[in-house]
């Protein structure tokens, strides 16, 4: 604080004496996506993807597209996973270019999306990244947008999404129901216990505990003893069970479907741990006792 005190004093000194001179700013022009990421459904037929500039001159933007991949554990190796023309197109804009005048702050790409419907093709992606925009105007925040195509084909379609989750003495957080691109009766879930929802854990990464679902989405199934993929200060997390007195790594919870989401009842929840090299340490909020409710938002 100290010297943020004295430098604070120097400006203040520096102003008095040129108080009469009129501070001058350059505003950086720049151009930017919003967001580095969207999700539509394949149903959506032409979506906009916005780009915005703060720039006051008029340039112009060339852009491309770069199609998705996923991989392929039969041949073990990447393959087209969202292809332009197939899957995507950028309407009447085969030049990849936006021409923004000085007033403008808001352009949009047009992308026709292509629905197969009636047939499961699973989740595909492609990017569009800024490839050029004139010496005077600079690449802002960002440079690229993430477009995910969702199948409308999903089996699980319905239950995706976040949820309000509450354990047995009212604490809230959001938990996350996510497609499993491996399993079509399985989904992904982010923020099985309050530790792992957002942020507080691995900067924002992503914890998914998978969970069998019944056929009728009647059911939602965890098996404990799970070992999470991500890593934390170099231990495993796993997620195991939780009966209010001791932890337990085998058997299955099952989260019932309500009218509003679904419901673990009975005095079972569970209990995120870190791996000590055999000990096993449960971090501060890392246990999720039942009742616990989860309700779609």
């Amino acid at each position: 604080m100290k010297k943020v005190y004295i430098i604070a004093a120097g400006l203040l000194a520096l102003t008095c004496v040129s108080c009469s001179r009129k501070a001058n700013y350059t505003e950086i022009p720049f151009v930017y996506f919003p967001s580095p990421s969207l999700s539509v459904y394949e149903d959506a037929g032409v979506i906009d993807i916005p780009v915005k500039a703060s720039a006051g001159v008029d340039f112009t933007l060339t852009f491309e597209t770069v199609d998705g991949e996923k991989f392929d554990k039969n041949t073990k190796l990447m393959v087209p996973n969202g292809q332009k023309g197939v899957d995507y197109d950028i309407v009447d804009n085969d030049a990849a270019i936006i021409r923004f005048s000085a007033a403008d702050t808001l352009k949009n790409i047009k992308v026709k999306i292509v629905n197969f419907a009636g047939e499961l093709t699973g989740n595909k992606d492609f990017t569009i990244k800024m490839s050029g925009s004139g010496n005077e105007v600079c690449k802002g925040g960002y440079s690229y947008c993430k477009v995910t195509i969702i199948d409308n084909d999903h089996p699980l379609k319905s239950i995706f999404g976040e949820y309000t989750a509450t354990e047995a003495d009212g604490a809230t957080w959001t938990l996350t129901l996510a497609a499993d691109p491996d399993n079509w009766y399985t989904t992904l879930i982010d923020g099985i216990v309050p530790t792992f929802a957002g942020s507080y854990v691995g900067q924002g990464l992503r914890h998914y505990v998978p969970a069998t679902v019944s056929e009728d989405l009647s059911r939602i199934s965890i098996a404990v003893g799970y070992k999470l993929a991500d890593k934390y200060n170099g231990h495993d997390i796993l997620i195991w069970g939780y009966d209010g007195q001791y932890i337990y790594n085998s058997g299955t919870l099952t989260f019932e479907k309500t009218d509003n989401g679904y419901k673990l009842d009975g005095n079972r929840g569970f209990a995120a741990l870190y791996d000590e090299g055999g000990y096993y340490l449960a971090a501060s909020n890392a246990i999720a006792m039942a009742p616990i409710t989860l309700v779609k938002k």
